[in-house]
């Protein structure tokens, strides 16, 4: 279900969860409940890896994720819990849902306008981000899987073929799907064109707003649980057995893409339409650079994944059993080593007291914060500019005349000296 950012910024294309089998759901819980309380609260991810858990102060299953933006994310699950952050994931808050019913998805149009599905035919709506009121969806069904395309416009898939729509206000209506599979993820990457999984190869297509369904031929029988697209033609579906299936053509075509793995795939965001990753049941992480072409494992965090959500190209959060909210900064790439500061260049390589001198090199740091800059001894206090590979300043008033070694001090360490002489 999860679904992605879009370079047009889609909201539906953007930020989005997840996918779960109730079979997957049993297997999950029965590890849950063998294990002591909150036994999953401190896995960490494959050494080395780019991503790295969060605190989210619960054990309940958190089955669904979404995030307007690289700050303001939600995560919800079991027990009607909604938990909310306005950092990134550096601290989590318990929002009230008002309901005990298990949540399986959440999705967002901007900061403030949100959904949030379950079972019974439970729908709760936001429009400040932070409170909740329940809307009636007119349904008993087991609803899986919300998508938004603005903050007026959003579908919900469920149980035995269900689609709902809210017709652009808070009233929600039932469209037409034409199939009696149980729809696990949904999609939409603007108002008018959406697709909808499920069980045995369903896909569902509309190019209307849902006004009308068409089947899809997927070319393959096992359930598909997430759907993403972050535009009209490029689409990514993920299930059982490993299967990823891909298309460039909005539907009307679908290829079978390797994942390596016959692990169940769960969930699966794209942040545009080359950029995208995939959670499975086993609790791994997987990511494509090249639209999905090829396929490569992040990490593994141990336990089963049940959501994902980027908000961009390197801002992602996967969530699981007992709490599990692991993030990434970085893609889910490992971060690049950044060493001590080189020094490569002084030009000029000899000047007066107060004269500027651009010192070049790589690894100086975005910004000065604490760094410093010394002649010698002396502590230059004058600066014009600074940059990771680039800094200009001037002489220090007060360096010794001669010869001098110039450094870089950074948080990462001192750089090496490079000679440069204060004239007299």
């Amino acid at each position: 279900m999860p679904q992605s950012a879009s370079p047009t910024g889609k909201p539906s294309a953007r930020r989005r969860t997840r996918r779960r089998l109730l079979g997957l759901a049993l297997v999950l819980l029965a590890l849950a409940l063998a294990l002591p309380a909150g036994a999953f609260a401190f896995v960490p991810a494959s050494a080395g890896s780019g991503w790295f858990a969060q605190t989210s102060g619960t054990t309940a299953y958190v089955d669904g994720v979404a995030f307007a933006d690289a700050t303001h994310g939600w995560v919800v699950g079991s027990d009607g819990t909604i938990l909310a952050t306005v950092d990134g994931g550096a601290t989590w808050k318990a929002q009230g849902s008002g309901v005990t019913a298990y949540l399986y998805d959440v999705a967002f149009a901007d900061a403030t306008h949100g959904w949030v599905v379950g079972y019974p035919g439970a729908i709760l709506a936001t429009t400040d981000g932070a409170t909740w009121g329940t809307q009636s969806s007119g349904s008993t069904a087991y609803l899986f899987d919300v998508a938004c395309s603005d903050a007026t416009h959003a579908w919900v898939v469920g149980s035995s073929g269900t689609i709902l729509t809210n017709n652009g206000g808070a009233t929600w209506s039932a469209q037409v799907s034409g199939s009696d599979a149980w729809l696990r993820g949904v999609a939409f990457a603007d108002a008018t064109h959406g697709w909808a999984v499920g069980n045995n190869g369903a896909i569902l297509a509309t190019t209307n707003g849902g006004a009308s369904w068409i089947t899809q031929t997927s070319g393959t029988g096992v359930s598909l649980w997430g759907v993403a697209f972050p535009n009209a033609t490029h689409g990514w579906v993920v299930g059982l057995q490993g299967t990823i299936l891909a298309t460039t053509d909005g539907g009307t075509t679908w290829s079978s893409r390797s994942s390596g793995t016959s692990e169940g795939l769960t969930a699966v965001a794209f942040a545009d339409a080359t950029h995208g990753w995939v959670v499975g049941s086993s609790g791994t992480i997987f990511a494509t650079i090249d639209g999905g072409a090829t396929w490569s494992v992040q990490a593994s965090v141990g336990i089963g994944l049940l959501g994902v959500a980027f908000a961009d190209a390197t801002h992602g959060w996967v969530v699981g059993p007992s709490g599990a909210i692991f993030a990434t900064t970085s893609g889910g790439f490992p971060p690049i080593p950044v060493g001590p500061p080189v020094i490569v260049k002084l030009k000029p390589p000899s000047a007066k007291r107060g004269a500027l001198v651009t010192i070049s090199g790589t690894d100086f740091g975005a910004t000065q914060g604490a760094s410093l800059v010394k002649f010698g001894s002396r502590t230059c206090t004058a600066f014009i500019s600074w940059s990771d590979v680039e800094i200009v300043c001037k002489v220090p008033a007060n360096a010794k005349y001669g010869t001098v070694k110039v450094t870089v001090t950074t948080g990462e360490g001192q750089s090496n000296g490079k000679p440069f002489k204060v004239k007299r």
